[in-house]
């Protein structure tokens, strides 16, 4: 049934913004709480909040197909399509009285005003579906063979692709299901797809969306109860015969993604709005506010900004997108390639690592083999030179990279690695300190063939994964690889990985930690060179323990893992045993809320030191000592001196090399343009971020690493 409704009426009382549709905004329906909705224009960054008319008060907004929006009241639950260009609106039969249902995730084969609309909901941890159209009476729920013998339930997103429902199935499976059957309630199953787990997140959420004919499997990787996002990986759908799988991909070409809820929209990037191509736009709920995170593909970099504050409360997010798009005349978004302003150059040395940055202008001609110069000489140089020329002498001949052992280690402090474009295959190099940024190209990651992920870094050593199933060790300033055998469980599935020297040395040794999620089961893998398999070490505590998600820190000779609330597992490579210590105990009753990812334990001068942040820009980080003789946790108010550098992948602590970056933590995100970037910290001394968290750049792959050009070391 159609019926006529009416404009949310004038400005004040019941109008829609001005330019509402011109360009995609945010909406928020506030329920039977509030007579209210409240829209966000993320290009301006503005919010307005109108009075709705009655027939939108207490609705819940569901899901939309272009510009037909469904709505149900949770009380009576009356379902409905409103045209936002008409206003004209479409019934269909009222909910199911499963409260459930209003959480589902709504599937639309097309406009509710064509005769083949079909209107799918998808109930979580169900394994059925239900399905009506517009004309029906009634619900159709349609039960899924597939469920009476396998496992599992439905997990959602769902889309309609190609005359077929796709719909996830607990994390793992995808379930391919001819969507014109559904109607008359017969399922016909076209396949199941396998989608490979990626490495251990502790929490995901997934996305289909649909650009230009081809589907998409966005997956968003979270920890903790703050869901912060840690990773984002984009599959597209392949088709090859009757084959049908998921491929991972780092390009969604010049459209940009807009996801919310479980719902997910392409288009084409427009300049105009704001939006840039090959980026993925999604809001997210934090106890701070709204943040609109925008991920790049490109660079791999996150980067979020607040929307204005509202006091509507915490209703659903739903984009609206324009309503008239042409998609063949629409100008996109052709980002210029410049160089980064302070990055090396240098001929290729010997072992294929080339370094890239400004030439010197006064260069001198000198006559002569440079591998003659006295070594002592050489030496004496390097102890003159900063870090960035000590980084280019070794290219001179290989003789001098046996002097670069020799740098003042004052000289040499933490630079963030990271990934800046994986089409490009090289490696960036952050100073948080001096804010210079240099660019490495390394054969190692030139190879690859599959993503890269920085897992751990110990004396210029990097644990690195491509994919999930090939480990390698790299060190990027001399090129030298060392490959570690298949994983034990073929996948990537440490929670922590380690290793005790330099990985040139007779006595190293990598070790991989494991805990099962209920804290009842540990296993540490270890490897040593010219084993040809790992060896597993299996333990069931008595005491169950759930680690935080850093790295164990090797200290004293035993392996230290911080657990969520500050508690601690030991690994005593000697003995091979591994224990909960009762003491110290507990610095939190339960786990902090913004969950497990913000929890780092380092050595700090001799003693072990564990440091819990926020991602909440009013709460301050907090810093504890481990007092040794009493086995106690105490505070720490400053740092004396020191400057730490943590992440989950690894955390350092220096003596500052100037008073002026002293007491200061250092977090791997950087503010600024290409040209001024500046790294951003966390003051002891006035309990602030510096800058603040708004607008910031955190590159999803990087890791905390201190240079080494030493050959053997």
């Amino acid at each position: 049934m159609v019926m006529a409704g009416k404009n949310l009426g004038c400005k004040g009382e019941n109008s829609q913004p001005h330019n509402f549709g011109s360009w995609p905004w945010l909406f928020q329906m506030h329920g039977s709480k509030n007579k209210t909705c409240t829209f966000f224009d993320p290009e301006k960054n503005s919010l307005e909040e109108r009075i709705l008319p009655e027939f939108l008060q207490g609705k819940a907004c569901l899901g939309c197909y272009g510009e037909w929006f469904l709505f149900a009241d949770e009380l009576t639950r009356e379902c409905f399509f409103l045209s936002i260009i008409s206003f004209s609106k479409i019934y269909i039969p009222c909910f199911p009285e499963s409260p459930d249902f209003f959480h589902a995730v709504v599937s639309i084969t097309s406009p509710p005003n064509t005769s083949n609309c079909i209107v799918i909901l998808v109930p979580s941890r169900k394994t059925f579906l239900l399905v009506c159209s517009p004309g029906r009476k009634k619900w159709m729920k349609v039960p899924l063979k597939y469920f009476k013998k396998n496992n599992g339930s439905l997990y959602g997103p769902s889309i309609i692709y190609s005359e077929r429902l796709f719909v996830m199935v607990d994390l793992t499976k995808t379930l391919v299901i001819d969507a014109a059957p559904l109607i008359r309630g017969r399922v016909k199953m076209a396949s199941i797809m396998e989608l490979r787990p990626c490495p251990i997140p502790y929490y995901w959420y997934t996305y289909l969306v649909e650009r230009a004919g081809d589907l998409f499997l966005v997956l968003v990787h979270s920890y903790g109860h703050g869901q912060t996002i840690t990773n984002v990986e984009v599959c597209r759908l392949e088709l090859i015969g009757n084959d049908i799988h998921w491929r991972r991909v780092q390009d969604i070409g010049d459209h940009a993604f807009f996801l919310s809820g479980r719902c997910g929209r392409s288009l084409p990037a427009n300049k105009a709005w704001g939006t840039q191509q090959n980026c993925i736009y999604l809001p997210v709920n934090y106890s701070d506010g709204v943040r609109l995170y925008k991920f790049c593909l490109d660079d791999q970099v996150l980067t979020f900004t607040f929307l204005p504050e509202n006091n509507g409360g915490l209703g659903r997010l739903q984009w609206a997108f324009p309503t008239k798009i042409d998609f063949w005349r629409m100008k996109t978004v052709q980002e210029n390639i410049c160089n980064l302003s302070d990055v090396m150059r240098s001929k290729k040395n010997e072992t294929d690592c080339t370094i890239f940055g400004k030439e010197d202008e006064n260069e001198a001609v000198i006559s002569g083999r440079w591998d003659e110069v006295p070594i002592e000489l050489v030496e004496l140089l390097f102890s003159r030179l900063s870090l960035v020329d000590c980084l280019r002498l070794p290219s001179v001949c290989k003789g001098w990279s046996k002097a670069s052992r020799f740098i003042p280690k004052e000289r040499v402090w933490p630079w963030l690695m990271h990934l800046p474009n994986r089409r490009y295959k090289a490696c960036n190099f952050f100073d948080p300190l001096y804010c210079k940024e240099y660019t490495v190209k390394s054969d190692a990651v030139v190879v690859a063939r599959d993503h890269l992920t920085f897992r751990y870094s110990k004396n210029g050593w990097v644990v690195v994964t491509e994919g999930n199933t090939r480990v390698f060790i790299l060190n990027p300033f001399t090129g030298q690889v060392i490959n570690l055998p298949p994983l034990p469980l073929k996948n990537y599935t440490f929670d922590g990985i380690s290793f005790t020297s330099v990985p040139t040395s007779p006595d190293f040794v990598v070790y991989g930690f494991f805990f099962q999620r209920c804290g009842e089961f540990v296993e540490v893998s270890t490897w040593c060179p010219g084993e040809e398999e790992w060896t597993v070490l299996a333990f069931q505590p008595s005491i169950p323990f759930f680690p935080s998600s850093n790295n164990p820190v090797l200290f004293q000779g035993e392996f230290f893992c911080l657990g969520r609330k500050g508690e601690l597992g030991v690994f005593n490579p000697e003995l091979e045993t591994w224990n909960v210590l009762c003491k110290p105990e507990p610095i939190y009753l339960s786990e902090p809320s913004y969950g497990v990812e913000y929890c780092y334990l380092l050595e700090l001068n001799g003693d072990l030191v564990s440091v819990f942040r926020t991602e909440e820009t009013k709460s301050p980080i907090r810093v504890f000592k481990l007092n040794q003789s009493e086995m106690v946790w105490e505070h720490l108010e400053h740092l004396t001196g020191m400057t730490l550098f943590v992440d989950r992948r690894n955390s350092i602590a220096i003596t500052s090399p100037e008073k002026e970056f002293a007491n200061r933590i250092y977090v791997p995100r950087f503010d600024g343009g290409m040209d001024s970037k500046k790294g951003m910290f966390y003051s002891m001394d006035d309990k602030r971020y510096h800058p603040n968290l708004h607008r910031v750049e955190e590159p999803l792959t990087c890791v905390w690493m201190e240079p080494n050009l030493c050959l053997h070391n």
